[in-house]
C-alpha cells in the first residue's frame, strides 16, 4: 500500500506540473493537415508519463492473487496504446494508413490487455 501512495503521490505532482505547461502556449503543436488544429503536447506526455504507474498500482493492490506477468504486462500494454495514438494523431494525417493501424493494433492491444 504504501507504494500505491507513492506512485499516487507522483503521478499528482507529474499531472500538476504538465498542467502548469497546458495553460500556457509553450507546449502548443498546431497540426496542419488536421485544419490547423493545437495540440497540447504536454496533454500526451502527461499520460504516457502516469498511465503506466496507474495501472501498475491496481495490479498492486491486487496483491498475491495476480499473476506477477501483470506487473509487466498492463503497464506496457497501457504505454504501448498511449504511444500508438500519440503516432496516429501526428502522422496519420499524411498517410491515412498509419492512423488506421494504429487505431485497429491499440484496440487489439486492449482486447488482449482486458482478456489477460
Amino acid at each position: 500500500l504504501t507504494v500505491c501512495c507513492f506512485f499516487s503521490t507522483y503521478v499528482s505532482f507529474f499531472s500538476a506540473f504538465f498542467n502548469f505547461f497546458q495553460l500556457t502556449s509553450v507546449d502548443d503543436i498546431m497540426l496542419t493537415e488536421s485544419g490547423n488544429f493545437t495540440l497540447d503536447l504536454a496533454r500526451p506526455i502527461e499520460w504516457i508519463m502516469t498511465c503506466p504507474l496507474m495501472q501498475l498500482s491496481l495490479v498492486i493492490m491486487g496483491g498475491a492473487k495476480l499473476p506477477e506477468y501483470r506487473r509487466f504486462l498492463m503497464p506496457g500494454f497501457s504505454f504501448t496504446i498511449l504511444v500508438l495514438g500519440v503516432v496516429g494523431a501526428f502522422f496519420g494525417d499524411t498517410i491515412f494508413a498509419i492512423k488506421i493501424s494504429a487505431f485497429l493494433l491499440s484496440c487489439a492491444l486492449f482486447v488482449v490487455m482486458v482478456y489477460f
